[in-house]
């Protein structure tokens, strides 16, 4: 499910959603994010996330 509920609730923007929204992988370890891996994938989708987010923002 991708409605965005879980960010509409948030009071302050700890969850946003971002483009990757499909995980496609071989293994259900690759699937398995620690915080390495989370933080790594914020930098990697933090300028897409930001526009999402000033996108959004006259509607909140």
């Amino acid at each position: 499910i991708y409605c965005g509920m879980c960010q509409e609730a948030c009071p302050v923007d700890a969850i946003v959603e971002g483009p990757n929204f499909e995980f496609s992988v071989e293994t259900r370890e690759e699937l398995l994010y620690d915080k390495e891996k989370l933080l790594a994938n914020g930098d990697r989708w933090e300028r897409e996330i930001a526009r999402n987010i000033a996108l959004d923002a006259p509607y909140r």
